[in-house]
């Protein structure tokens, strides 16, 4: 990712972009996780730096909770590979005005994730916003609306504490010290026991992941790390973010549940191009894969808040950052594809540029969801410039300080069933997820729920 923002303004993924490096008379092109992407740029993985799944330490899952889900009376049971369309579902995006805890069209998906909880300390799971329904109240509100939807519980590692580098330091004693990780997964276990609706668990680990050197740093000193390049210190908590997953999904299948990762994307593997954004480079696609029952790639915002106004989710990106992956040797069964439900909003200059405030700094685009949207384009202020692989551009203009500033809008809620259409012929039998459905979203949801 290599950007933070709260969840409850966008999922935190990283765009792709492209830099030259001159390198005394060679030019050598590499991709960054900050821009835009183009499709030549991607090339096969390295030789495995990892070690064999079997190489990996073993897993003891004998202290962990091991109750299974209830039974559904679902008539026609699916698998996660044959589910369709699925949408998270966002504890912020809950309107309690609304009749039912379950919005409107939930009931519609094969594969519905509830994003709730997070963590503050490794031993103790939490709701990430403090006013939304129980968890326990939306799982069962959606098991009887459809006992054949799969629920999955979605565990982010944003916090509730807004102290980034507290947050970092949690997931560098998960990640470094076997008993601390131990103890997280065993949490996460009795968490899930206790969830008799729930299928299975979502890691959505992005936001405390380590970013650079100085993040590294501390890793090495809770490992007892020394004389590690930088290079090597990236591999070791590669290794032990797999170990991690490995040990997630063996609680989980000792549950009989199901174990989904959200993953960051890249298109290459040249890490030492990205010391200030070491995030993406953290995921080994193929090892993960072993373990996780599937991989949910965060190919979105390709154009984010803080960068250049751009379709959220062009499809030659998406289809490139998929492929890498699957270079990897991961079969498209064991993916899916996260698709934007929402809309971007940039202040610009007349020349299009990014605004900028009296510090000098960019003015981020405001996160629009449907409903809103549909609200502003009632309003009829707002001109259609054109689309682009489904997305809809608008302009409009604004008066702030006597001045006049013009607005560029990028929606991409209304062309998700363009998005799955494409990439149904590019990535035939991928699933896709939708970021994101809740009460107080109802134009959102029905876009979602009709997507088929």
């Amino acid at each position: 990712m290599g950007k933070f923002f709260t969840r409850s303004n966008r999922p935190a993924i990283i765009a792709l972009s492209v830099i030259t490096v001159a390198l005394a008379v060679t030019v050598y092109a590499f991709v960054s996780l900050s821009q835009r992407s183009t499709p030549e740029n991607a090339g096969p993985p390295p030789t495995q730096k990892l070690p064999a799944a079997s190489a990996q330490p073993t897993v003891n899952t004998a202290n962990f909770a091991s109750a299974s889900p209830a039974a559904t009376g679902c008539a026609h049971p699916v698998s996660l590979q044959t589910t369709g369309t699925g949408a998270w579902m966002a504890g912020f995006n809950d309107d309690k005005q609304n009749t039912s805890e379950v919005p409107s069209g939930a009931a519609q998906f094969g594969v519905l994730d509830f994003d709730w909880l997070t963590f503050n300390t490794p031993g103790s799971l939490i709701p990430a916003d403090q006013f939304s329904e129980s968890l326990s109240t939306v799982l069962s509100a959606d098991a009887q609306a459809n006992p054949c939807t799969l629920r999955f519980v979605t565990i982010n590692d944003q916090g509730t504490i807004n102290d980034q580098n507290a947050s970092k330091k949690v997931m560098a004693e998960i990640l470094t010290e076997p008993s601390v990780m131990n103890e997280h997964v065993a949490a996460i276990a009795s968490e899930m026991a206790s969830l008799p609706d729930a299928n299975g668990v979502t890691l959505d680990y992005e936001f405390s992941l380590p970013e650079n050197a100085t993040d590294l740093a501390t890793y090495a000193q809770l490992a007892g790390w020394h004389n590690l390049t930088f290079d090597q210190e990236v591999n070791q908590v590669t290794l032990d973010y797999t170990h991690l997953v490995q040990m997630v999904a063996a609680a989980m299948h000792k549950q009989h549940r199901l174990l989904r990762v959200a993953s960051l994307v890249r298109n290459n593997d040249m890490v030492d191009s990205e010391v200030t954004n070491v995030a993406p480079y953290l995921f080994d696609y193929g090892n993960l894969a072993k373990y996780a029952d599937q991989l949910v790639l965060m190919a979105i915002d390709f154009h984010y808040q803080g960068g250049t106004p751009g379709p959220i989710s062009p499809l030659a990106d998406v289809t490139q950052v998929a492929n890498y992956v699957r270079s990897y040797g991961v079969p498209l069964s064991k993916l899916a594809i996260e698709v934007p439900n929402y809309a971007y909003d940039w202040p610009v200059t007349a020349s299009g540029a990014n605004a900028t405030n009296s510090h000098g700094q960019v003015v981020q685009a405001a996160s629009l969801n449907p409903t809103q949207l549909a609200a502003e384009m009632q309003a009829g202020n707002w001109r259609k410039v054109g689309t682009q692989d489904g997305e809809t551009q608008y302009s409009y203009t604004t008066t702030a300080g006597g001045k006049t500033v013009q607005h560029i809008v990028w929606d991409s809620a209304t062309g998700i069933a363009y998005e799955k259409a494409q990439l149904a012929k590019v990535l035939p039998g991928v699933a896709i997820t939708i970021w994101q459905i809740g009460n107080n979203d109802p134009v959102g949801t029905t876009l979602a729920a009709q997507v088929k």
